[in-house]
């Protein structure tokens, strides 16, 4: 082998190593663990760096949605330099494990997109099932709809539930001073007679003894069609 081959070799692998890399500080997943709804928003500072030896350069940060929000200080990085990307996550109504993700582009040529998983296990004292609002699915003018939500005490201490409000024309099954011991559901039920076509929203709202939901707010939504004609029946 030429000593021209031999430098030409020594070049090429030079240029092949000598290149920008990406790398999360701590992981490519951050778990909060589980965490209660005083938590919310979750917050974290996630630490990039350059672990390669030329320019690295940020070139886009995608949150996975809009409850997800990481801006950066510093969009690039010299071989060793970080940046610091302060992640915020809105969980919102969510219970149990919540999964989120923020893909980072940059150009590192190893791996242009880069994913961090964000992770927690939202615990709540009251927990709604199937979510914490109620939806009409079928309503027409002048027929009564109905939508059903199951409200759970998962805490260890009694919860009385107290001064209820609905928006007018609207129904609540739950009455008042309904106290749930721990482990104890209760059925909500809400009931109306739509008016008028078009999209409908309520809200009920309720005060609670437990320090972490001295109140809460369950949105009402659906949309009212035309009454159903009645059905023609030969004799």
């Amino acid at each position: 082998m030429t000593g021209r081959a031999v430098i030409g070799i020594f070049l090429l692998s030079t240029l092949l190593w000598a290149q920008p890399k990406l790398e999360i500080v701590g992981g490519d997943t951050y778990d909060w663990g589980k965490v209660g709804p005083k938590d919310d928003p979750l917050k974290a500072r996630i630490t990039l760096k350059n672990a390669g030896t030329e320019l690295l350069k940020i070139e886009r940060v995608q949150p996975g949605c809009g409850c997800t929000t990481a801006p950066l200080d510093k969009t690039e990085l010299k071989p060793g330099e970080t940046a610091t990307m302060d992640v915020t996550l809105r969980v919102g109504s969510a219970t149990g494990p919540v999964t989120k993700s923020v893909a980072i582009s940059t150009n590192d040529p190893s791996s242009p997109t880069k994913m961090l998983w964000l992770k927690a296990e939202m615990i709540r004292p009251l927990a709604f099932t199937p979510a914490q609002y109620f939806v009409f699915t079928d309503m027409r003018i002048g027929q009564e709809a109905k939508a059903v939500l199951t409200l759970k005490n998962m805490s260890s201490q009694e919860v009385k539930l107290y001064d209820i409000e609905t928006t007018p024309g609207l129904a609540l099954s739950l009455k008042n001073n309904t106290v749930l011991k721990p482990g104890q559901q209760v059925e909500l039920v809400a009931r109306v007679i739509p008016q008028q076509k078009g999209y409908y929203s309520a809200m009920v709202r309720l005060k609670t003894t437990h320090p972490e939901y001295p109140a809460l707010e369950i949105p009402v939504y659906g949309n009212v069609l035309e009454a159903s004609s009645p059905v023609f029946v030969p004799r």
